[in-house]
C-alpha cells in the first residue's frame, strides 16, 4: 500500500529509500574492488545523508510526533535510542576503511544494511499508524 503523500510515512519513507539506494552503491564500490579513495567518497556521502536523516527524525520529526500522540512517545524514544548505536556503527566502518580493511567494512555495511532495514520498516509502520490515527481524528472533529 502506497503512503499518502502529504503523510510523515510517506516523507520518511522516501527519505529511506534515498539511503537504501546509497547503501546499495557504497556495497557495490566495495564489492566492486573501487579504489579505497572512491570507496571512502561514496561512504562519506551515505554517512552524511545518514547523519542528517537521523537528525531529522531526532530532533524534528520524533519530538513533534511524541507531542502530538504522547502514546506512541517510549517507542518514539526508542528510535531515537537505536539511532545512537548506528552511529557507532558508521564509526567502526569508517574505522575499517581509515585501516583499508576493505573486507572487514563491506561485511560490517551489510550487517549495518541489513539492521537498518528492519528499523526502517519498524519506523514506517509506526508512523502509518500515527497518520491513520490524525486523519481520524481530523475526520471526527
Amino acid at each position: 500500500m502506497t503512503p499518502d503523500p502529504d503523510s510523515i510515512e510517506h516523507a520518511v519513507a522516501e527519505q529511506h529509500r534515498r539511503l537504501d539506494a546509497m547503501f546499495e552503491e557504497t556495497l557495490a564500490a566495495m564489492r566492486e574492488g573501487a579504489a579505497s579513495d572512491a570507496i571512502r567518497e561514496t561512504f562519506e556521502r551515505l554517512r552524511e545523508a545518514l547523519e542528517t536523516h537521523l537528525a531529522q527524525e531526532d530532533q524534528l520529526y520524533y519530538p513533534s510526533l511524541g507531542a502530538l500522540r504522547p502514546v506512541h512517545r517510549t517507542v518514539l524514544d526508542s528510535l531515537v535510542a537505536a539511532h545512537d548505536g548506528f552511529r557507532s556503527r558508521l564509526d567502526a566502518i569508517d574505522a575499517r576503511l581509515t585501516h583499508q580493511d576493505l573486507v572487514a567494512a563491506e561485511r560490517e555495511l551489510g550487517a549495518f544494511c541489513s539492521a537498518f532495514a528492519v528499523h526502517e520498516a519498524s519506523e514506517e509502520r509506526l508512523l502509518r499508524g500515527i497518520d491513520a490515527e490524525v486523519a481520524e481524528a481530523a475526520s471526527s472533529c
